[in-house]
């Protein structure tokens, strides 16, 4: 008899954001081989111009790392079209099975789309009835084929419920394959830690990229530990830390995760230094060539957002008074962060709020030549279904206003970026940043920030300012920058040890049938699977949901897909 059941993950070891699938064993299951044929079956009634869509999404993979997905005429991995898909039920649009062996090398996979319940279309955008973008679907879906499992990264396409655009791969998606199949990457470890200095299971730790504002995440384990690998180089990083959205979507040892270790309510925060908790600075840290891996030691978790105390002031008077936020003069660095907020109670609909007031003195940089500010605004990786307008001047004079930009399948692109030149004026090299916020309509909001009424922030709405000198060929990086941890200044006093869960098979196996909890899980084989000696196959389903329709669709069921 086949039980079906979660796939768990050993919590003594660092859990990765975009969720490397593991056996029982805690082995990685993976491919072997650089090289693997697919035989794609075009037996689509629904859309019988299939093909090109699925060799897309293969070439989406197969350009993230060195591994290969490569359509073949005959292969025991496959990827088709089924019009009986009783056996799965209704609520299942596809199904990635995958056969491994005790040691996790990946023996085949095949890939099962339910064409007996929806219907596949060419157009990208949001799932409509049972019409559902083919592209969405199968670019996930290869996620699982590669050994992926779910990521709580918001635009990542191994994210558990379906959204538009999650036919194009994230940096999270991409990190998630390198870390199995490629080398000459970057890696960022640590801990996670409160009060007396205890690991906190379940931290889910962003890594936010200076250059192109994209996240990578990392899932605390048992003893607080993080790792996030299949980094960019020539690039910084900030870390955010949160705690984790979907427990139903993970697996079921994640249950016990800690949030209540405050006196109020724990809060999202940036990794600062120790000393520097109300400068409102987040730490960055920079990886190259000649620094590819860093352990940043011990992040602490907070009680209250760090903002800069003047900051806060001035936010509380009628007129925000111009505050400046970086001067080379005082700093000479290549770059430099600050962390802003809205409060959510100050925002409407209808009209953008009083603006931000923050400027930045480069007067004291004596080599402009060649080189450029770029200024960037973070904040829809971290759930705000806010809406900004950034206003760039340059020595009183106006340079530009930014705000949301619409994407290629319809949805907002909230964050902001702009490029300032510099002058061999050096006096002139003073910018004045304004930035103002509105809240979206919840129509916007969910169409454009995945489960927004889960994964929506309702605390003080952070947003982070990148500044930054940069030229053509990059960023110019702070290679002399020296890491402070918070061993000495942990916050969280009432943090308390716990320990992974470990539920029964009979409770995994009631989680796993409900649309609440679509994890990943493991079909166990036969009792005589005919692999040889010392080895099984296992069958492993992996899937996603789809997400409710915003706005008047939003309480329609969810559709599972596996």
């Amino acid at each position: 008899m086949r039980l079906l059941f979660l796939l768990t993950i050993l919590f003594s070891l660092p859990v990765l954001g975009y969720q490397s699938s593991v056996t029982s064993t805690q082995r990685e299951i993976k491919w072997n081989y650089s090289n693997v044929p697919l035989k794609i079956i075009n037996n689509s009634t629904s859309l019988p111009s299939s093909g090109p869509l699925i060799e897309q999404a293969i070439a989406e993979w197969n350009a993230a790392s060195a591994f290969q997905i490569v359509p073949a005429s005959s292969s025991s991995s496959k990827i088709q079209f089924v019009s009986d898909f009783s056996i799965y039920g209704s609520a299942v649009v596809g199904l990635t099975q995958v056969s491994y062996a005790t040691s996790g090398v990946i023996n085949n996979a095949s890939i099962l789309l339910n064409e007996q319940h929806y219907d596949f279309s060419s157009t990208p955008g949001m799932a409509i009835g049972n019409t559902i973008y083919l592209k969405d679907v199968v670019t996930h879906e290869f996620g699982h084929f590669l050994g992926l499992s779910h990521s709580e990264v918001l635009n990542s396409s191994m994210f558990y419920q379906t959204y538009p655009g999650q036919s194009e791969l994230s940096a999270d998606d991409k990190a998630g394959a390198r870390s199995k199949y490629s080398f000459g990457h970057g890696t960022i470890s640590g801990y996670v830690k409160g009060g007396n200095h205890i690991g906190i299971l379940g931290v889910h730790v962003q890594a936010i990229s200076r250059k192109n504002g994209d996240s990578i995440a990392g899932i605390t384990g048992e003893d607080g530990s993080f790792e996030i690998a299949g980094l960019d180089l020539n690039d910084t990083y900030y870390l955010y830390t949160s705690s984790l959205k979907n427990l139903d979507a993970l697996p079921s040892s994640f249950t016990s995760s800690q949030t209540e270790f405050c006196p109020t309510a724990y809060v999202s925060s940036f990794f600062g230094k120790c000393g520097r908790e109300n400068d409102g600075i987040a730490q960055g840290i920079s990886l190259t060539s000649s620094q590819t891996n860093v352990d940043i030691g011990t992040i602490s978790i907070n009680c209250s957002l760090r903002i800069q105390e003047d900051y806060v002031y001035e936010k509380l008077q009628s007129s925000f008074t111009t505050l400046e936020v970086f001067n080379y003069d005082l700093e000479p660095r290549m770059e430099k962060s600050y962390v802003g907020y809205f409060n959510p109670n100050d925002l409407t609909t209808t009209s953008f709020t009083a603006a931000d007031k923050l400027k930045i003195d480069l007067s004291g940089y004596t080599s402009p030549s060649s080189k450029f500010l770029k200024i960037r605004l973070v904040s829809q990786p971290l759930g705000n279904g806010v809406e900004y307008v950034m206003t760039v001047k340059k020595n009183g004079t106006t340079l530009g206003s930014y705000g949301k930009t619409i994407k290629p399948e319809g949805t907002y692109n909230l964050d902001l970026a702009a490029t300032a030149g510099l002058s061999s004026s050096l006096a002139t090299n003073v910018f004045e940043i304004e930035i103002s916020a509105k809240k979206l309509s919840s129509f916007s909001a969910s169409y454009s920030i995945p489960d927004f009424i889960k994964f929506g922030s309702v605390q003080n709405l952070p947003y982070l300012l990148v500044m930054s000198l940069e030229t053509i060929a990059g960023p110019v990086i702070d290679t002399g920058d020296v890491l402070s941890d918070n061993y000495s200044c942990l916050d969280a006093p009432f943090t308390y040890a716990v320990e992974k869960s470990t539920a029964n098979s009979d409770e995994d196996i009631s989680k796993a049938g409900s649309a609440a909890a679509a994890s990943c899980g493991t079909i166990e084989p036969p009792s005589d699977p005919g692999a040889g000696p010392g080895a099984f196959l296992a069958l492993l389903g992996l899937g996603f949901f789809l997400s409710a329709l915003p706005s008047r669709f939003m309480k329609r069921d969810k559709k599972i897909l596996s």
